[in-house]
């Protein structure tokens, strides 16, 4: 495998289909997970999968990512950071302080710390992609969408993960160390369509995705309805 992807925020199993779909596009990947799977003599969940055990409660383990992702493969080149709102509501419904607390740590402020270590690695590597990946709630209501009740705490958590985003967007976008990169899928998409997606855009020659525009600010990239080569003359629409 020639490059190394670090996902992080749909733990796996749940989030494999994402670490699967890399692996068919030449990368290994580094998944994060809640509990270390039983070992293998070779270290990997499957063929050129491989875990990383995250903490989301300890900035220390945020740091801890990273190492096993190194150590797994050597370096990241990219790191996929995932939100997948419906993912989490049934674990946040009830607004009690102990709850809210949680929640906090789980969904937000869990991705600020391991961000803030993924961008300290890339800026001292002097390259690095993060990729931000937000799996909706809702469809897009003006194309007869729908949705799906999450709750309050991780609907918030939505929003606090997208302003994550494109503050990251606005502060690096002009950064030659790193790329940033938007993408956003409504309800419904399998992460299977939309890794796919993502991956072949990102490979394709003189991809927009990452490009930043200072006059239009952060741009979220929204995946199409096709996925395959043709797509790209119009793989997304922008919202």
């Amino acid at each position: 495998m020639e490059r190394c992807v670090l996902f992080a925020g749909k733990e796996y199993p749940d989030g494999s289909e994402f670490a699967i779909a890399a692996t068919k596009y030449n990368r290994a990947a580094v998944i994060t997970v809640a509990t270390m799977p039983e070992d293998r003599e070779d270290g990997c969940i499957s063929e050129n999968i491989y875990p990383a055990k995250w903490s989301r409660n300890s900035p220390l383990s945020a740091r801890s990512v990273i190492l096993q992702a190194e150590n797994a493969c050597g370096a990241f080149q990219e790191a996929v950071i995932i939100f997948d709102t419906n993912w989490y509501s049934g674990d946040f419904e009830e607004l009690t302080p102990s709850v809210c607390s949680k929640a906090i740590d789980t969904m937000i402020t869990s991705y600020t710390h391991l961000v803030g270590e993924i961008v300290a690695r890339f800026k001292k590597k002097g390259s690095g992609t993060i990729i931000f990946v937000l799996k909706k709630a809702t469809g897009d209501e003006a194309n007869g969408g729908f949705s799906k009740p999450v709750g309050v705490l991780p609907g918030m958590a939505e929003g606090a993960f997208r302003g994550l985003a494109e503050s990251m967007a606005t502060t690096f976008g002009q950064d030659e160390s790193m790329k940033i990169v938007l993408a956003k899928a409504d309800y419904g998409t399998t992460d299977n369509q939309f890794a796919s997606w993502l991956f072949e855009v990102l490979d394709a020659p003189n991809s927009i995705l990452g490009k930043y525009d200072a006059k239009k600010g952060p741009q979220w990239f929204k995946m199409g309805a096709k996925t395959g080569k043709s797509s790209f003359f119009n793989p997304f629409q922008k919202k």
